[in-house]
């Protein structure tokens, strides 16, 4: 089994209007030790990113009522921006280079590859764990300066 996220561990959060791509993203996420939650929208992923902190989004290229550049650019006004992951039936080199570009994770091609999956998100949840502590580090540092 892949290492995960230090516990306690935050769901990752699935955006996906597909009820086949949420179930197997799912599936293939619980074998490696992950929690999901599985929304729809991008409105539904903003409410849940409102209350609950996460550290890898999953989503898909387009939603109903947005896309991914729309959610990475929700994702970037966060204090601990989650890593994004976009997930596309035709995930080309144009896709990858402009996901990366822009700030992005990682690209997922469909059908998924479970150990590809499996390693997209333990890389990204250990990414994210490094920056979260050395940005906590830096507050720390920072909030004990301005006391003395």
């Amino acid at each position: 089994m892949l290492q995960t996220c230090v516990p306690p561990l935050p769901a990752t959060l699935i955006v996906c209007p597909d009820g086949e791509d949420q179930r197997a993203l799912t599936e293939i996420l619980g074998l490696a030790g992950w929690n999901t939650v599985c929304v729809c929208s991008y409105a539904q992923a903003a409410q849940y990113l409102e209350r609950q902190e996460t550290p890898v989004v999953i989503t898909a290229r387009d939603l109903p009522d947005g896309n991914w550049k729309a959610l990475l650019n929700l994702l970037t006004r966060m204090a601990f921006p989650p890593k994004l992951i976009v997930t596309a039936k035709l995930a080309d080199d144009h896709l990858w280079a402009e996901v990366l570009n822009l700030g992005g994770f990682d690209v997922l091609a469909q059908p998924f590859d479970h150990a590809e999956v499996a390693r997209s998100v333990g890389q990204a949840c250990r990414t994210w764990n490094r920056e979260a502590r050395g940005l906590d580090a830096t507050l720390a540092h920072a909030a004990s300066h301005t006391t003395e």
